[in-house]
C-alpha cells in the first residue's frame, strides 16, 4: 500500500502540491485538527523528489498560490457587495493575493532545498525534518510581522489545533507557532515513512502525536489547577449584542428607531445587575462628545446600578479633518471617561491605504463614508476596577505580538471588540474566534469577547470556552469573567529558539560539507 501511494505521487509530482494545497486550506477552514495531521504529506513526497532550484520554485509557489487562492474565496463576494466594485476588481485582488503567497513559499521552499542535508542515514533524515518545520516556523513569524493589518495573508496551519482543548495548550510556551512546527514534524515524519515504505516508519509521527498530547494535557491540568488556587473575585459582563448589518444606513428614516434599540439593550443589561457592560466595535456611527446625548441616555441606566461599560467609538483627531481613531472607550457608570484605546493595527486597504496614510490604494468598505481612519496614539491597557485590562480590536485579536506585550504589562483579563458583519457569512467568523482562543491560552487570561454578527463570549484562561453566542438578533448576553495575574510565557523565546536551531543545522552542514569538498580538491590535485 505504501508503495502504492508513493508511486502514485511521486508520478504525479503537481496532484500532490495541490492536494495539500487543498487540504491545508480545508483544515483551517473548518478549523480541524485531523486533516492538519496529513495535510502536508504530499507536499513534502513531492518535495523529497525536487533535484534543482527551478522545481523547488515552480512547487512553493503552486502550493502557495492555490491553498491562498481557496482561503481568500471569500474577497470575491465581500468586496462586491460591501465595498460596491466590480467583479474584475474582486478577482484581481484575490489573484493578487495568491501571487504574492505563492512567491512567498516559492522563497520557503528555496530556502529548505538549498539547505537540506543529503544522503539517506537516520541524521540527515531527522535533521531535515526539524530544518523543514523551522524554516516553515520563521516563515510564518515573517508573513505574520509583515503582514499584521492583513489576516488574510498570514494564516498559520497551527490555528487548526486551536479547536481541540488539549492539542492547542502548547500555545502557553510557543504560540500558534509551536503548533505549526509540530504538524510539520508529524507531516514530514509521515511522508518519510510513505517514502521509504515503511510500516515502522509510522511510529515517528505517532510518537510526536503522543508526546504532543501529554505535553497538552500536563499544561491543560497546570494552569487549571493555578486558576483553582487563585480565588480570584468574579467580573460579570453583560455583552450588548447589537447585531447591526454592516449596510445599516443611519439617517432621518431609522435613525432613531436603531438608538432608541440600542438604548433599550443598555436598560436591559444594566437592569441585570453587572459589573461590566460590553458593547462591540464602533457600534455607532459617530465620533466620541462629551456632550453625547446617546452617551447620557446609557448613562442614565448605568449610574443607578452603578454599572461600567467599555464602547467602541471613533475618536476625532481634531476637528478640522475627517479623520478619526478607532477606538474603544471605559466609562465610569456616571459617563465619565476613565480611559481610552486606540486601535493600532489597522486593516490595510479596508481602514488604511496599502503601504502609507496617504496612499490612494484602499477598498471603499469604509473610504465610501468619508471617513479616514489612522493608527492611534494609546495603546496601553486599560486601568479597571477589576485590574488592567488588555483591549484588542477585531483583527488584532489575530496578532500574537499584541498579546505578548500586554502579557509584560501584567494585564488580569483581555477584552476583544469585534465588527465581524462584513464577513458573518463566511469562514473568517470562526478563524477570529479560534485566534480569540490561542490569544487567551497564550496569555493564560480571560478573554471576553463582542463582535458583531460574529462569534461572541468568554474564553477562560486554559482554553475553556465559557460562552459562545453568534445571531443575527440583537440580544444581551452574561458572562463570567475571572481575573488574574498568573504569569505568561512570551512565544519569543519559541521562536528565538527555532532560529539557534536553524542556525546549528546550518552550521553543521556546512562542518559535513567542507571535509568532502577538501578531499574532493586534494584527489584532483593529485591527478593533475
Amino acid at each position: 500500500m505504501l508503495k502504492k501511494l508513493k508511486d502514485f505521487f511521486t508520478a504525479h509530482t503537481y496532484v500532490s502540491v495541490i492536494l495539500s494545497a487543498i487540504l491545508t486550506s480545508a483544515s483551517l477552514i473548518f478549523v480541524n485538527y485531523f486533516i492538519a495531521w496529513f495535510a502536508l504529506c504530499f507536499l513534502f513526497i513531492a518535495l523529497f523528489n525536487v533535484s534543482n532550484i527551478r522545481q523547488a520554485l515552480y512547487l512553493g509557489f503552486v502550493f502557495g498560490g492555490v491553498s491562498a487562492g481557496i482561503l481568500n474565496y471569500w474577497m470575491i463576494p465581500a468586496i462586491m457587495q460591501y465595498a460596491q466594485s466590480s467583479i474584475i476588481l474582486a478577482v484581481f485582488c484575490l489573484l493578487l493575493c495568491s501571487l504574492v503567497i505563492g512567491c512567498i513559499y516559492a522563497i520557503q521552499f528555496l530556502v529548505f532545498i538549498k539547505t537540506r542535508f543529503t544522503g539517506t542515514a537516520f541524521s540527515a533524515l531527522f535533521g531535515n525534518a526539524l530544518l523543514m518545520a523551522s524554516v516553515w516556523v520563521l516563515f510564518e513569524w515573517i508573513r505574520a510581522s509583515i503582514f499584521a493589518g492583513m489576516p488574510w495573508m498570514s494564516y498559520s496551519i497551527g490555528i487548526s489545533q486551536a479547536s481541540n482543548l488539549i492539542l492547542s495548550q502548547p500555545a502557553a510556551v510557543g504560540g500558534v507557532f509551536i503548533l505549526s512546527f509540530l504538524l510539520v514534524l508529524i507531516n514530514y515524519t509521515l511522508s518519510l515513512s510513505i517514502n521509504k515504505e515503511a510500516w515502522k516508519w509510522m511510529l515517528a509521527p505517532a510518537f510526536i502525536l503522543i508526546i504532543h498530547f501529554l505535553i497538552g494535557t500536563f499544561l491543560y491540568n497546570n494552569i487549571s489547577n493555578q486558576i483553582g488556587d487563585t480565588n480570584n473575585k468574579e467580573l460579570k459582563a453583560a455583552l450588548v449584542l447589537a447585531s447591526l448589518d454592516p449596510e445599516t444606513v443611519w439617517d432621518a428614516n431609522n435613525g432613531n428607531a436603531l438608538v432608541k434599540n440600542l438604548i433599550s439593550l443598555n436598560s436591559e443589561a444594566a437592569e441585570s445587575n453587572t459589573d461590566l457592560i460590553l458593547w462591540s466595535e464602533t457600534v455607532i456611527p459617530w465620533t466620541y462628545d462629551v456632550d453625547d446625548d446617546f452617551l447620557k441616555e446609557i448613562a442614565k441606566a448605568t449610574s443607578v446600578k452603578k454599572t461600567h461599560f467599555l464602547l467602541g467609538m471613533s475618536t476625532a483627531v481634531d476637528h478640522n479633518s475627517d479623520a478619526v481613531y478607532n477606538s474603544a472607550y471605559f466609562f465610569n457608570p456616571t459617563g465619565s471617561v476613565l480611559d481610552r484605546y486606540d486601535k493600532g493595527e489597522l486593516l490595510s486597504l479596508i481602514e488604511r491605504p496599502l503601504f502609507e496614510e496617504n496612499s490612494s490604494i484602499i477598498l471603499p468598505f469604509l473610504a465610501g463614508s468619508g471617513l479616514i481612519v489612522q493608527r492611534g496614539i494609546r495603546q496601553q491597557a486599560i486601568q479597571t476596577p477589576w485590574g488592567k485590562a488588555g483591549v484588542l480590536l477585531c483583527n488584532e485579536s489575530t496578532v500574537p505580538a499584541i498579546t505578548s506585550r500586554y502579557v509584560s504589562n501584567q494585564v488580569s483579563f483581555l477584552i476583544n471588540l469585534g465588527n465581524d458583519g462584513w464577513f458573518s457569512d463566511f469562514f473568517i467568523t470562526k478563524q477570529h474566534f479560534y485566534n480569540s482562543r490561542l490569544r487567551a491560552i497564550e496569555s493564560r487570561k480571560d478573554l471576553v469577547i463582542n463582535s458583531n454578527r460574529g462569534i461572541s463570549g468568554v474564553i477562560r484562561a486554559n482554553g475553556e470556552v465559557g460562552a459562545q453566542y453568534q445571531s443575527d438578533l440583537s440580544s444581551v448576553q452574561h458572562v463570567k469573567i475571572y481575573p488574574n495575574q498568573i504569569a505568561a510565557l512570551s512565544y519569543h523565546y519559541f521562536i528565538y529558539a527555532v532560529l539557534s536551531v536553524t542556525v546549528a543545522l546550518l552550521i553543521l552542514k556546512i562542518y559535513t560539507i567542507l571535509p568532502s569538498r577538501v578531499v574532493s580538491n586534494h584527489h584532483e590535485g593529485r591527478h593533475i
